[in-house]
């Protein structure tokens, strides 16, 4: 894999690690808005575009272990650094989703 095509693994990383970031803003958005259902379908598209992200990921990574001459740089670094954070946003958002459901079921009542 040359340096060019990693990088554009990476970018792709970055873009649709961006893109799950944005999806998941957008849910969250709607969750405080009171709209679950926009909240769950923003959530669907937030792991899809962080599916497509770890995809390239994982083809990049197992071209750098099968070969020798692939060398990682910094781009791909920051790649990996974005797509991490956002996988572990979107699992904080869903397990804080939960919490406002919860806080929401006992001020009713429930």
């Amino acid at each position: 894999m040359t340096l060019e095509e990693l990088n554009g693994q990476a970018m792709e990383m970055i873009v649709h690690s961006g893109n799950g970031r944005n999806m998941l803003n957008q849910a969250l958005d709607a969750l405080y808005d009171g709209d679950e259902e926009t909240y769950e379908a923003k959530m669907t598209e937030a792991k899809k575009e962080m599916q497509t992200a770890h995809v390239a990921q994982t083809k990049a990574l197992q071209e750098t272990i099968t070969d020798p001459e692939a060398k990682p740089d910094i781009l791909f670094t920051h790649a990996q650094d974005t797509l991490m954070t956002v996988m572990s946003e979107i699992n904080t958002a869903r397990h804080l989703a939960k919490i406002m459901k919860k806080l929401k079921e006992i001020a009713n009542g429930k």
